[in-house]
């Protein structure tokens, strides 16, 4: 499914995102998103200053980013869902079943999700009925803490953030904060946190202007790196893949 390919170079990148790509990042300028091989129906993204990024193929298999040979490396599995954590390890739902990568085995956890995310050395599920709830790892189980999403995403410092039909919330303490703005994706990483709005563009969160940055583009998932750059996925360029080059 993905094929190994050598980097372009930029003048070659450029003409070929312009004949072949033009008009699917509208917002911003166009050489700033760099189409990389393979196609995804679902990415992730963590690890420390080193990025680890995963996708979910159109074979539902679980993929590493190998920035040196520029492809992405089969670790098997199969998943509907994926996050990754600050050590690098996925996490992915498979039928509302929850599995972790141990080696290159995936080891079945307790519990049942709709979604999966994690950030600041945390993991968070939305379980079936919605709620948010947090792994623990010396119990082994997960705990609750309310609220009701259909989407979920955790920053830097370990703090989930929600979509609940199409509203944005983030946890404070105990309490969920309505944020302003819609969003139909959302992604955290590197002290920072992305959403994909109603008209499919990406933005960014300011927290200083307590508002959203559109960085344009044309989205349908995302997902954000420990360097802050954000990976989409484009489905209307049949699944394309995505990253920001530039800001």
């Amino acid at each position: 499914m993905f094929t190994s390919r050598k980097p372009t170079t930029l003048t070659t990148l450029l003409v070929i995102l312009y004949f072949v790509f033009g008009g699917l990042f509208s917002g911003t300028a166009l050489a700033q998103w760099e189409n990389l091989p393979g196609k995804a129906k679902e990415i992730a993204a963590g690890g420390d200053s080193t990025a680890s990024v995963w996708v979910l193929g159109e074979d539902n298999s679980a993929y590493k980013w190998n920035e040196n040979s520029f492809s992405w490396e089969d670790f098997g599995g199969s998943g509907d869902i994926i996050a990754v954590t600050n050590q690098g390890r996925p996490w992915v739902v498979n039928n509302k079943q929850i599995y972790r990568l141990r080696g290159r085995t995936w080891q079945n956890m307790p519990g049942k999700a709709t979604a999966i995310a994690a950030g600041g050395g945390t993991v968070w599920v939305l379980g079936e009925n919605k709620t948010a709830f947090k792994w623990n790892d010396e119990a082994f189980s997960w705990e609750e803490y309310g609220g009701g999403a259909d989407l979920i995403a955790v920053d830097s410092n370990g703090i989930p953030w929600v979509v609940n039909d199409k509203q944005i919330y983030r946890l404070r303490g105990r309490n969920w904060q309505s944020m302003p703005g819609k969003a139909t994706a959302i992604a955290a990483g590197g002290g920072t946190v992305w959403v994909v709005g109603e008209n499919g563009q990406v933005y960014q969160w300011n927290d200083q202007a307590f508002e959203w940055m559109n960085k344009g583009g044309k989205a349908s998932k995302i997902a954000v790196d420990p360097n802050g750059i954000p990976w989409v996925i484009q489905d209307g360029a049949g699944t394309q893949i995505y990253r920001l080059r530039g800001n």
